[in-house]
């Protein structure tokens, strides 16, 4: 396992840039409970990064890279073999990305859904800091836990999720698969949209209303817009 300064991804956008970043930034991290002395230590190798909407930032190439957003959403997700895409959860500001790579073999991407800040972490430093102190380790683990719930969730709400979540988390997904710089929209008509979401036309059209009507989306001819994905993705993890 290689690890060490954050590097830029051929996907990514600008160049991470070293900048400092106050205990309030990452208040709502897992470095929340660490021992402000070693949050500093942390983040003084860490480096901002500013990711474009539709941008992927973390790819399989450099999946050993830990991150915290800052602002923004990204999705996480992995690649089949036939290179079809599956989201595993969502992350917004104060969620972690790719920690679980750095302490285990595997490969995952991250994509900005929204414009994004992400602090990229020095994993090499990491990794150091958690052998040398028991709140740091304890924090990882417990960030881990947490993720790991989160996954089992979206497991869970595919197989047996009402119609509500289930289309908020299809076009979250559907959306974000797609170039920077295009907007945040679903190409698909309501009968497509409905077959991917395993429900009939007539009830998937009166939950996409209803999103428009509170604000989240735009239905257009043939497209949806989603305008507004934050609370689109609250909206998914409601029971609905």
């Amino acid at each position: 396992m290689t690890m060490g300064t954050p590097t830029r991804s051929a996907t990514s956008g600008p160049a991470p840039v070293r900048t400092p970043v106050s205990r309030s930034a990452v208040g709502g991290s897992f470095l929340a409970s660490v021992d402000s002395r070693v949050v500093d230590a942390l983040t003084r190798r860490a480096v901002v990064q500013h990711v474009d909407a539709g941008e992927v930032f973390v790819s399989e190439a450099d999946s050993q890279s830990a991150g915290i957003v800052l602002s923004g959403m990204a999705r996480v997700f992995l690649r089949t073999p036939s290179g079809r895409q599956v989201t595993l959860r969502t992350a917004t500001a104060g969620g972690s990305i790719g920690i679980a790579a750095v302490f285990a073999s595997g490969s995952i991407s991250a994509q900005a859904i929204t414009d994004c800040d992400v602090l990229r972490l020095d994993t090499h430093k990491l990794v150091t800091l958690a052998h040398a102190h028991p709140d740091l380790a304890m924090a990882i683990a417990r960030e881990l836990s947490v993720r790991l719930l989160e996954t089992y969730g979206e497991v869970v709400i595919r197989a047996h999720g009402s119609v509500h979540q289930r289309l908020a988390r299809q076009l979250l997904h559907l959306s974000s698969v797609r170039g920077p710089q295009r907007p945040l929209a679903v190409m698909m008509s309501h009968s497509e949209i409905a077959d991917a979401v395993g429900s009939a036309r007539e009830v998937v059209t009166r939950h996409l209303h209803k999103f428009q009507t509170d604000g989240m989306l735009r239905l257009g001819r043939g497209q949806v817009t989603i305008v507004d994905p934050i609370r689109l993705h609250e909206a998914a993890m409601e029971a609905g």
